[in-house]
């Protein structure tokens, strides 16, 4: 049984303990909350004559966009990469674990956890950023400050 392949019933199953569809929504609705909200500003800085109804209109098509995303389509694509990689063996585990009270409550607060832990990390790596980021402005500094060679193109 460990070698077994999943079937397309199985990995279905694990979709539905796993409540792949509601994540699958939640994170379509926070990256359309995102997306409206980084279009709206991005043209804002662009053009700053837009007036909110401009702006309206932009996002009203994002928004379109998302709602026509076909999930059950989805869900379906990734069937083959699910049984890909898991045999019956793993599903049946995984559902095990899945079903008991503490998979339940992980998978009802995973989306809570790694929205807090990122938030957690964002200091370390905005601090990482800028320092890479004063890096690269110094030596973009100093390579236009040099003299150019004969050897030098452009």
């Amino acid at each position: 049984m460990n070698d077994v392949p999943a079937t397309k019933e199985d990995i279905q199953q694990l979709f539905v303990t796993l409540h792949i569809r509601e994540q699958m929504q939640d994170i379509i609705q926070m990256s359309a909350k995102e997306s409206m909200q980084s279009i709206r500003e991005s043209l804002r800085q662009k053009m700053p004559n837009l007036t909110d109804s401009d702006l309206d209109r932009a996002t009203a098509m994002t928004d379109t966009f998302l709602k026509s995303l076909d999930l059950n389509g989805m869900l379906e694509d990734m069937v083959p990469v699910y049984q890909r990689y898991l045999t019956k063996a793993d599903v049946a585990a995984m559902s095990a674990f899945y079903e008991t009270p503490t998979g339940q409550k992980l998978l009802k607060e995973q989306t809570a956890m790694t929205t807090d832990a990122m938030s957690a990390v964002r200091p370390r790596v905005e601090k990482i950023m800028n320092s890479v980021m004063d890096q690269a402005e110094k030596a973009a500094r100093e390579s236009t400050s040099q003299p150019k060679t004969s050897n030098d193109k452009n």
